[in-house]
């Protein structure tokens, strides 16, 4: 019975006894803890203070820094700049004279071919046309004579003339050359102020800027600055020692033109005193249609600059019409009510508007235009045509000596 009791009895189980710490000891733990914990924070709130002082000082010297780069930057474009309107003055100065000297090229290729096609062939048909001459008319007279010493006149000017055409295509050579150069530091200096027009726009903070890792080293520089200013200035002195020598070398065309011309004009008074008067009428309807000619050319050069500048105003606009639809665009991806029909937005539809229109009446014009100028070749072509039938209708007319030396006038080159 009491065996039973104690087994329906809660019965706990004792462990053994564990060894304990002292209150001392617990004690010193917490002062310990709570110290390494002050210790800790103190530390913490050092280092705070220390970041944010490296922070700001680091922030300065940081913007200085970028803001040197940024002026430095700003300063080299002004001075890239300022040598690129140097190089554009000496290569407008070295094309004008280019174009000049290929104008006096093209007066001695004009005299070569006049001498050659013209008076040459006339003196010596001359001279051949009176060999048929019959019986006692058949004299050694000062007609004769004339004639032989104007082939000799002749014949020595194109001698002078053909030398005179090689020193001046050699020159031309010279002064391409020179233009090429130019061209070419023009290039190089245009790129590298869009390289650094575009450094000075760079953020550090925009989309995808991240450390560079291409494969271009980012300090290839092979010369110094007064090397680079040496390039430049060299370019521009030896242009415009080829100027001058171009310059000279039209002069002594020039006067060699105008000696060579008065020699043949003297000579040809001397032997025209024989053959009687010219014939007037036919050539005076060829220097006029030449003058016409002349003035038609002038217009379809104006014209066609017309259809250029109306092409490049079409292209200009162009580029405001995607300039206002990528704006609008743009602003189309504002949020939430954001996204409203303000003034910008009204703006933006009339200047695209305006633009179609003022677009539409540039292409109308560019129509005429092309149109007028299709008309005007057709004009000029039917004009050089005339003075072609002109030219063939003044050698009928020379159908014996006093008619052919109607060429031989030559007042100048």
């Amino acid at each position: 019975m009491s065996r039973n009791c104690l087994a329906n009895q809660n019965l706990v189980i004792m462990p053994p006894a564990r060894a304990k710490y002292t209150p001392r000891d617990w004690d010193l733990n917490n002062r310990t803890k709570n110290n390494f914990s002050l210790n800790q924070q103190t530390l913490a709130e050092r280092i705070i203070c220390e970041s944010e002082r490296l922070i700001d000082e680091t922030k300065f010297t940081t913007e200085l820094n970028k803001n040197e780069s940024d002026f430095r930057l700003k300063e080299r474009i002004c001075d890239i700049k300022f040598r690129l309107d140097e190089l554009k003055k000496q290569k407008k100065d070295a094309h004008v004279e280019e174009e000049a000297l290929k104008v006096y090229k093209q007066r001695t290729i004009d005299a070569i071919n006049t001498l050659k096609e013209i008076a040459l062939p006339l003196t010596q048909k001359c001279i051949i046309m009176r060999e048929m001459r019959q019986g006692v008319d058949l004299v050694l007279d000062d007609v004769d004579k004339e004639l032989r010493q104007e082939l000799d006149v002749i014949n020595g000017a194109l001698g002078m003339l053909h030398k005179l055409m090689d020193e001046g295509i050699e020159q031309l050579r010279r002064l391409r050359a020179t233009i090429y150069l130019l061209d070419r530091d023009l290039s190089h200096k245009e790129k590298s102020i869009q390289i650094d027009e575009k450094n000075i726009e760079l953020r550090h903070n925009q989309l995808g800027m991240h450390v560079y890792d291409g494969t271009v080293p980012l300090d290839p520089y092979n010369n110094t600055d007064p090397e680079w200013i040496n390039v430049t200035n060299t370019n521009i002195a030896n242009t415009a020692k080829e100027i001058n020598s171009a310059q000279t070398m039209r002069s002594y065309i020039d006067q060699v033109l105008k000696q060579a011309a008065e020699d043949i004009r003297q000579q040809v008074e001397r032997t025209n005193a024989a053959f009687g008067k010219r014939i007037s009428e036919m050539r005076y309807t060829k220097i006029k249609l030449e003058n016409i000619h002349k003035e038609t050319v002038h217009q379809v050069n104006e014209l066609t600059r017309n259809v250029t500048k109306l092409e490049k105003e079409i292209a200009e606009k162009e580029g405001y019409v995607a300039l206002a639809q990528v704006r609008m665009a743009n602003r189309a991806h504002r949020p939430g009510f954001e996204l409203c029909k303000d003034n910008v937005y009204n703006s933006l539809k009339k200047e695209m508007a305006a633009l179609r229109e003022t677009i539409a009446k540039l292409d109308q014009m560019l129509v005429q235009s092309r149109a007028t100028l299709r008309y005007l070749l057709n004009t000029q072509v039917m004009q050089e045509e005339e003075i072609n039938l002109k030219t063939s209708s003044l050698k009928i007319d020379e159908a014996d000596c006093m008619t052919l030396r109607e060429s031989l006038n030559f007042q100048n080159f």
